[in-house]
C-alpha cells in the first residue's frame, strides 16, 4: 500500500479519532438502521486497538462504512483488520427477507445496503437460483405504505419530488454510456440514501410519499444493475429483490414485474438457466399491466433465460412474440423505466442469446451463429454511433458488450477478420465505458484469439489490442 495508511490505529489517528469515538459512530449508525440490539459496550474499541481483537460480523463492516464516510475514500474490512477480510461472512443476497412487513423495514435494509455494498471488504453473497425464485414467490408481499404526518417535522414538496424524479433519469442516461465504474456506484449510492433519509424523516402526503418511494424503488433497481455490471451478483440481487418490495408496497405490479426481470437476466449470466426460467415466468405472473412494450421486456427476459438453459424451442417462441408486441406500439408515461426498449436493444438481446445457445451444441450451430451475426452486427453498427451532441454513444456500454458476442460469434465459426474487426469497435469503446463486466467480457477473448496467432490478421492486432486492454 505504500503510504498509505493501514491498520486500524493507523486510520483511527487519521481521522482524529480514538476507540470509544470509532464505536459512538457504530452504535449511531446501528440505531439508525434499527438494530439497537447490536450495540457495543463504549469500551468495545480498546480490544480491537490494543490486542487486535476483530469483532463479530457486522461489526466490521459497519465499522469500515463509518470510517470511509469519515475519511472521505473506501476503508476496507482488511486495512482495519488485517488477514480477517476474508473470514467475515457477508450477508446472503435472498436472506431475511421473511421478516420485513413494513415498508420502513424494507428502507431500513436498504439504508444498510446502500452503506456497506460499496465497501470492498464487505461482500454480500450470491443468492443460489431457488433461494432468488422463493424470496419473489413467498417474500416480500405483506409490506405496508403510510403517509407521514409528525409534529415538528417538514412536509417535503411536491416540486422537490419532480426535481428528484429528473435527476434519476439523468443518472440512467449516465448508466447507459458508461456503466458500473466505482465512482458511479457511491454517487448512486448517496442517492439513494438522501432520498431516504427523507423517506424516513420528513412528512409527506400519501401521494407524494408513493412518488419518494418509486424513486427508491427506481434508484434501488439502477444500483442492482450497477453491481450486476460491476460482477458484484449478490448486492445485484439484493438491490433488486428489495426494489420488488418496494414496487410492492406501493401497488407498482409494472415496476415489480420489471425488477423480477432483471433477476432473472442476472440469474441468466450467473449460470442458473433453470431458475432465470421460473424467475422470468414469475415476472410475467407479477405483471398486471397489458402494456405491449412491457410485456415484449419480459418475454426478452424470458427468452434470455431460455438460451442460458438451452432450450432452442422456447427461445424462438420467445424472442419472435418480443418482436411481434414491441412492434404494437409504445409505451405510456408510466412506464418510463422502459425508455431504452427499442427493437435495436431487442435485437442485439436476441442475438446475444443465439450465440450462447451455438455455445452450448454442435447440432445447427452454423445456424444459429449466421442468425446471430446478422442480428448482432446491425445492432453494434447503431449502438456504436455517437449521439446528435457529439458525446459518444449514448448505448456505449451496451454496444461494448454486444460487440463482444459478434466477436464470439465469428470466432466460433472462424472468421478471424471478422471477428478482429469486431473487437476493434469494442477496444474503440473502451475509453468511454466503465462497465467492468463489459471489459471482463472482451479481456476473456484475449487468449482464445491468441490460440490464432498463426494468422497474420490476428498476429497483427494482438498487440494492438493488448495496448487497449492495459490502458482499459
Amino acid at each position: 500500500m505504500g503510504d498509505s495508511p493501514a491498520g486500524l490505529g493507523d486510520l483511527l489517528r487519521l481521522a482524529q479519532w480514538g476507540p470509544r469515538q470509532l464505536v459512538n459512530a457504530i452504535n449511531m449508525r446501528l440505531s439508525s438502521q434499527g438494530r439497537e440490539r447490536l450495540r457495543l459496550d463504549p469500551t468495545a474499541g480498546y480490544a480491537w486497538t490494543r490486542r487486535g481483537f476483530c469483532p463479530r460480523a457486522p461489526i466490521p463492516t459497519v465499522a469500515a462504512a463509518v470510517l470511509t464516510d469519515r475519511l472521505g475514500f473506501t476503508v476496507a474490512v482488511e486495512q482495519l483488520w488485517p488477514g480477517h477480510g476474508q473470514m467475515i461472512a457477508g450477508q446472503p443476497a435472498a436472506g431475511g427477507l421473511e421478516s420485513l412487513t413494513h415498508v420502513d423495514d424494507l428502507v431500513r435494509e436498504l439504508s444498510q445496503l446502500a452503506m456497506v455494498s460499496s465497501t470492498p471488504g464487505s461482500p454480500v453473497e450470491d443468492a443460489s437460483g431457488a433461494d432468488l425464485t422463493a424470496a419473489v414467490l413467498d417474500q416480500l408481499r405483506g409490506v405496508v405504505l403510510t403517509a407521514r404526518n409528525r409534529s415538528g417535522h417538514e412536509y417535503v414538496l411536491p416540486e422537490q419530488v419532480d426535481l428528484i424524479g429528473a435527476h434519476v433519469t439523468a443518472l440512467r442516461r449516465l448508466d447507459d454510456r458508461y456503466g458500473g465504474g466505482a465512482l458511479s456506484l457511491r454517487y448512486v449510492a448517496a442517492e439513494l440514501r438522501n432520498v431516504m433519509d427523507l423517506v424516513q424523516h420528513a412528512n409527506y402526503e400519501v401521494a407524494t410519499g408513493r412518488r419518494l418511494l418509486t424513486i427508491v424503488a427506481d434508484l434501488a433497481q439502477l444500483l442492482g444493475w450497477l453491481h450486476f455490471d460491476s460482477s458484484r451478483y449478490g448486492s445485484a440481487e439484493r438491490y433488486l429483490l428489495l426494489s420488488v418490495g418496494v414496487c410492492r408496497a406501493i401497488g407498482a405490479s409494472d415496476r415489480a414485474a420489471n425488477a423480477i426481470g432483471m433477476l432473472s437476466y442476472v440469474s441468466a449470466f450467473a449460470g442458473h438457466g433453470p431458475q432465470a426460467v421460473r424467475l422470468a415466468e414469475a415476472a410475467a405472473a407479477e405483471c398486471r399491466d397489458r402494456d405491449p412494450v412491457l410485456r415484449a421486456r419480459l418475454l426478452g427476459r424470458e427468452a434470455t433465460a431460455a438460451a442460458a438453459d438451452g432450450d432452442l424451442g422456447r427461445f424462438r417462441r420467445c424472442a419472435d412474440q418480443a418482436v411481434e408486441l414491441l412492434g404494437r406500439g409504445q409505451s405510456r408515461d408510466n412506464l418510463s423505466f422502459l425508455y431504452y426498449f427499442t427493437p435495436m436493444q431487442l435485437a442485439a438481446e436476441a442475438g446475444q442469446g443465439l450465440v450462447v445457445l451455438a455455445e452450448r451444441t454442435t447440432a445447427h450451430r452454423g445456424r444459429l451463429l449466421s442468425e446471430g451475426i446478422d442480428l448482432l452486427r446491425g445492432s453494434v453498427a447503431d449502438l456504436a454511433v455517437s449521439d446528435a451532441a457529439g458525446n459518444g454513444p449514448a448505448y456505449a456500454r451496451s454496444g461494448l458488450l454486444h460487440t463482444t458476442f459478434l466477436a464470439r460469434a465469428h470466432l466460433l465459426r472462424g472468421d478471424l477478420g471478422e471477428s478482429v474487426a469486431a473487437l476493434r469497435t469494442g477496444t474503440g469503446l473502451l475509453p468511454a465505458v466503465q462497465s467492468p463486466r463489459g471489459r471482463n467480457y472482451l479481456r476473456r477473448l484475449r487468449p482464445v484469439l491468441a490460440r490464432r496467432s498463426r494468422s497474420t490478421t490476428v498476429s497483427d492486432f494482438l498487440p494492438e489490442f493488448d495496448a487497449a486492454l492495459s490502458s482499459a
